[in-house]
């Protein structure tokens, strides 16, 4: 077991491009909580977007590793990194399971056989089902891997029954404040807000459903507004237009906020929203927007993705609805929106179980524990 602050390096290997958004999600996140909790000296090796990396302010004793190399002569280069660089690797965190890392962890194993290696499933129902238990570049990936986990429940349920031969975790994509200022968490600064946050317009994230059942429920809900926070994708605008033509009486009540990068202001915009809404067709486990929302008290309203049972813990927080159904997602509009009491009880249990469940704190030592513990838990 590494001592705490000894120098141990945990570096986070992608087989794409890092953006500056990616730091702050789980990738970024779990090297740089091993540091924050226990010293690990963290790092990111992968390829530059050409963007400006501004997270990195935020954390502190981060180091990216960028080789500036084309996309096909990456998987190389990665090698060459890691045989000069070995030492430095003492543990890995890898996003998957992609074919492209067999043979980086199979060289791994030969250089650092005391080194831990990390596997977050980033998966979805969809991506398991496409995928070969018995293929033999997943059997070796997956078994020269020392802990492997999902980041939901559902789905670690379902790759326990499906991957039998190896132990699958739940380890959430979580939350951790790196604004520099304590969250302003009080259900009395809440209106009535739906707010949703991603990628607006994006296929996956289905937000034409989120905007039709809004404009279903109008007539019942009242002065509710509907804030849609990130940037949109340039074939969803003439959507929009198409929608306000519809519905000119929402313009003022349903808000396109643009992408909002600097997190103390994201984070206002979920203290002040009572309702959080996801309706994506497909995640890989929870995203983490959804960590975001619960620690700020919303009450979610989410698609039945996988992990849809965690994100409204089975339905103490939130409620779920079928996948692209409409009058379903504008019938929990209507019962929901005018119930102010539901809300106010729902809100301090949402809080609590956001720390209790999705706490990054509380993760990492659970992980470092799964990783240095001999999975004693």
């Amino acid at each position: 077991m590494p001592e705490e602050g000894k120098g141990v390096w945990t570096i986070a290997v992608f087989d794409g491009v890092w953006s500056n958004q990616q730091l702050m999600k789980d990738c970024g996140l779990v090297p740089y909580m091993f540091h924050r909790v226990y010293g690990f000296r963290p790092a990111m090796l992968g390829r530059s977007a050409g963007e400006e990396y501004t997270n990195l302010t935020k954390m502190p004793g981060m180091r990216l590793e960028f080789l500036p190399v084309s996309a096909e002569g990456y998987p190389d280069a990665r090698l060459r990194f890691m045989r000069e660089h070995s030492g430095e690797m003492d543990l890995l965190v890898l996003t998957g399971p992609y074919h492209e890392y067999t043979a980086l962890l199979s060289e791994y194993r030969k250089l650092r056989p005391d080194g831990k290696v990390y596997m977050a499933l980033d998966m979805n129902s969809y991506w398991a089902d496409s995928i070969n238990r018995d293929d033999p570049w997943f059997t070796e990936l997956l078994g020269a891997c020392d802990v492997i986990a999902a980041s939901c429940r559902r789905m670690q349920e379902e790759l326990t029954r499906r991957w039998e031969r190896w132990t699958i975790h739940t380890i959430p994509n979580g939350f951790v404040n790196l604004t520099g200022t304590p969250l302003s968490v009080s259900f009395e600064q809440k209106e009535n807000i739906i707010l949703t946050v991603g990628r607006i317009g994006s296929a996956q994230k289905a937000n034409h459903i989120l905007l039709e059942a809004f404009a279903a429920a109008r007539p019942e809900i009242g002065d509710w507004r509907l804030h849609l926070v990130g940037k949109i994708d340039e074939p969803f605008r003439p959507y929009i237009d198409q929608y306000f033509a519809a519905y000119p009486e929402l313009r003022e009540r349903v808000v396109f906020k643009g992408l909002i990068a600097d997190k103390a202001e994201l984070y206002a915009e979920y203290a002040r929203a009572k309702v959080f809404a996801l309706t994506s067709i497909l995640e890989g486990g929870a995203p983490n927007v959804v960590a975001e929302a619960l620690f700020h008290g919303c009450y979610t309203v989410t698609s039945d993705i996988d992990a849809a049972g965690d994100i409204t813990a089975d339905g103490a927080c939130g409620r779920v609805f079928p996948c692209g159904d409409v009058p379903a997602l504008a019938d929990i509009f209507r019962e929901i929106c005018p119930d102010g009491a539901l809300f106010r009880n729902a809100f301090p249990e949402t809080v609590a179980y956001a720390r209790r469940f999705y706490d990054w704190e509380v993760n990492i030592k659970r992980l470092y524990r799964l990783l240095y513990e001999g999975n004693k838990m």
